[in-house]
């Protein structure tokens, strides 16, 4: 199917079936991480803020400011609203356009990191490692569009 459609088209579908694509050794099925909004949305513009401020720094004082808020009442709200806190978020918020540069470009692991605003390569890879149970370069290597297509 990939040959047909490309690479992405058969891994979201295999995602959305749960059936993992192919991949190297027994690495964990890769799951999009959509950054969703559950229960009472008080910090909703907020976190779009956030998102839209990725590739700079953030601690808690930013949203705060933005929201209105002191930086305790953010930290209840935020694990109230997402079930997590505002720095895993912020980190799994950055993980999806990491891994999406990793899928659609060639780009260095370097540039990955900064522009997906995990900073640094040793960032990049100890949260892919959290996260994903895998290296930014076995997942470009597993999920690569740009690959992918430079074999067909």
């Amino acid at each position: 199917m990939w040959r047909d459609l490309g690479a992405a088209v058969a891994n979201r579908i295999a995602w959305g079936i749960v059936a993992a694509p192919h991949r190297e050794g027994g690495q964990a099925k890769y799951v999009p991480a959509p950054v969703a909004d559950t229960g009472d949305t008080t910090l909703a513009d907020t976190r779009a803020w956030a998102l839209e401020h990725l590739g700079e720094p953030l601690t808690v004082p930013q949203p705060a400011r933005h929201a209105g808020m002191s930086e305790c009442s953010v930290m209840r709200r935020f694990v109230a609203e997402t079930g997590t806190t505002p720095l895993r978020w912020l980190v799994g918020a950055r993980l999806g356009p990491a891994r999406e540069l990793l899928e659609s470009t060639d780009h260095s692991i370097d540039l990955v990191a900064r522009d997906s605003g995990l900073g640094s390569p040793a960032n990049l890879r100890l949260h892919f490692r959290r996260a994903l149970d895998t290296t930014p370069t076995a997942y470009r290597r597993a999920f690569s569009r740009h690959v992918a297509h430079a074999q067909t």
